[in-house]
């Protein structure tokens, strides 16, 4: 990735530049606005003034999305000093056609904002622009995280599933005439599974029986040691990338 930008409205290009910093803070202010609009559209009780300002707000992000692609595309254009061909060929770029193609989406009337079609479109290209930017070091980090050493975070991660089934059969097995409705079945009993072995425990579900709190007891001692294990983990491959980072 080319890290090099022009100045800090820098739009970015399809070559692999970053964006500009106040740009990206631009991007940043968008993508809460967009998130916040959508969030508020799924209340029910807003007024019809409060549903044109809704509509405003998407309009807004279109027009932001639409001068996103053409400042990428002329910053493209212009590394490549106007050449017609390369003007074709930025078009051509795969991150432009889909920039392109998500446009034509979201300006379309034919499909409304709230479908899930619209929403994963802005979802996609708020995220793509929000990995175009200085973010993308954090995202680096969690991917050295997850894939340098994959037995470190994956083993427990799969130790965990596998103790959470255990667990649901067991309180399944204990628990299923005592509480039909939610240890009736392994599916059923998986939620108190879940929320104990990783110590959330919401207490929104209880065992009746004393077997049955005794193997939550000793399964939720065995989900706080390997949430512990999976943490260490995750810290010393953070660390391990730290290392990495001083070395380059």
């Amino acid at each position: 990735m080319i890290k090099t930008k022009s100045n800090n409205w820098y739009f970015g290009d399809y070559l692999g530049s970053y964006q500009g910093s106040s740009y990206n803070n631009l991007i940043y202010f968008v993508s809460v606005l967009f998130f916040l609009t959508v969030a508020m559209e799924t209340e029910n009780s807003i007024s019809e003034e409060f549903e044109i300002t809704i509509d405003f707000v998407y309009e807004l992000v279109q027009a932001f999305f639409l001068s996103d692609y053409f400042g990428k595309l002329a910053n493209s254009w212009s590394k490549k000093d106007y050449v017609i061909k390369e003007l074709f060929l930025s078009f051509l770029n795969l991150r432009s056609l889909f920039d392109i193609f998500t446009l034509i989406i979201l300006i379309s009337d034919k499909i409304p904002n709230q479908s899930p079609i619209i929403l994963g479109a802005y979802f996609l290209k708020i995220s793509l622009n929000i990995y175009q930017t200085e973010l993308r070091s954090i995202f680096n980090r969690l991917k050295f995280i997850i894939f340098d050493k994959p037995s470190y975070t994956f083993y427990p991660i799969i130790l965990l599933s596998v103790l959470t089934y255990v667990f649901a059969s067991f309180m399944y097995l204990v628990e299923r005439n005592s509480d039909q409705s939610h240890f009736g079945s392994i599916i059923r009993a998986l939620w108190f599974s879940v929320v104990s072995i990783t110590t959330v425990g919401y207490g929104d579900i209880t065992p009746s029986t004393a077997l049955g709190k005794v193997i939550a007891t000793l399964f939720a001692f065995i989900g706080i040691v390997t949430i512990a294990l999976l943490t260490t983990n995750i810290i010393e491959a953070n660390s391990n990338y730290d290392k990495s980072i001083d070395k380059s």
